[in-house]
């Protein structure tokens, strides 16, 4: 069974990074780390890159 592959770190400034558990490096889009979030999105951009892991789908977000 597959598990999820990303997860959120929160950084010392308070904001929210989207990290590849697989890498431990933050997760990017469109060539742009997920770094510098508030939690909410950060969150929203995990579970869905979660979701499209774990359902087998080539995310389009990275």
């Amino acid at each position: 069974m597959k598990e999820a592959r990303y997860d959120l770190r929160q950084e010392k400034n308070g904001t929210w990074t989207v990290i590849d558990v697989v890498t431990r490096v933050p997760a990017a889009s469109d060539g742009r780390d997920l770094t510098g979030l508030e939690h909410d999105d950060a969150k929203d951009i995990m579970d869905a890159l979660n979701g499209d892991h774990l359902a087998g789908r080539k995310s389009p977000l990275v």
